[in-house]
């Protein structure tokens, strides 16, 4: 059974600092680290190594890095489909402090258009399983989501990074993933989020918690997911990986309560290592977890 994913593909550059920055402070990293990236390119290579068939459709410039990009999604044993462009891949910068927390900029540079959306048709069409990110301009983000309608694929959206127009795709989205601050924005305000709203929403809906795990909203059931604890080194990425996972155990037939507790397990997993790609696990060390406290 195959998933589609529909994201941003470019470079990430990384940079370990002591603490973030204050008004009109200059530090000195303590360390630099450069590799391909983006929600859905990550989001894929996780879903690829919990075992996946994972296609991916992304926009790159005619570039090096560009060139990168690719090389590493066939690495993992991704099918790519990327679309060139004049503009320069897209680039982000990604400051990691000595708690784990991160700070990250994007220059979105080359993105997917409707029209780059409509000629992937065939993709949609033998797809089980959709996972999107609004990190693609708006009109494409709305054809893919026509295109998973009319091929009745199922729809997962990461509402990452946030946007009010998000809510008017509610009602065709199949599950939604927000983390606590995409939940208040959609579902409460600036700091809280309503359990009354989200259970009212037009799709079950997983919340996810960082450090304390998610919780599952599902037909009126509420279903508290709690994860393992860890010694965190690095959170970027975590939620790329939880819902990468997540996809790939959904899409072997797992019931979602028990999907999404090895999707938390393998974002756990993924924080206790540096960087994003690197620290994504593999589904060997997601059932060895499963078995122990690590």
């Amino acid at each position: 059974m195959g998933l589609l994913i529909v994201g941003l593909c470019g470079m990430s550059v990384f940079l370990r600092v002591p603490h973030f920055h204050r008004a009109e402070e200059t530090l000195h990293a303590k360390a630099l680290f450069s590799e391909p990236g983006g929600k859905g390119y990550n989001q894929a290579v996780a879903a690829r190594r919990m075992g996946a068939d994972v296609t991916f459709i992304g926009a790159v410039g005619e570039d090096g890095d560009g060139a990168c990009c690719e090389k590493r999604l066939c690495r993992e044993g991704i099918s790519p489909v990327l679309l060139r462009k004049k503009e320069h891949t897209a680039f982000a910068s990604i400051l990691t402090d000595d708690t784990g927390d991160n700070r990250v900029t994007v220059f979105p540079g080359a993105v997917l258009t409707a029209q780059d959306i409509r000629d992937a048709e065939a993709h949609f069409r033998t797809a089980d399983m959709l996972l999107l990110t609004p990190e693609i301009p708006e009109e494409a983000f709305a054809e893919a989501i026509r295109l998973s309608k009319k091929y009745r694929v199922k729809l997962v959206l990461n509402p990452a990074p946030y946007f009010p127009w998000i809510r008017d795709y509610l009602p065709d989205v199949w599950l939604l993933t927000p983390n606590r601050a995409e939940a208040c924005a959609l579902f409460g305000g600036t700091e809280t989020w309503s359990e009354e709203a989200v259970q009212s929403a037009p799709c079950r809906t997983i919340v996810t918690l960082g450090s304390t795990g998610a919780i599952l909203f599902e037909n009126g059931a509420r279903i508290r997911i709690p994860a393992p604890r860890v010694h965190a080194v690095d959170t970027t990425g975590a939620g790329d990986c939880f819902n990468g996972a997540l996809c790939a155990f959904l899409l072997r037939d797992v019931p979602l309560p028990i999907a999404a507790q090895n999707a938390v397990r393998s974002a756990a997993l993924s924080v206790t290592r540096e960087h994003v790609l690197d620290s994504l696990p593999y589904a060997e060390e997601v059932e060895e977890a499963e078995h122990s406290a690590f």
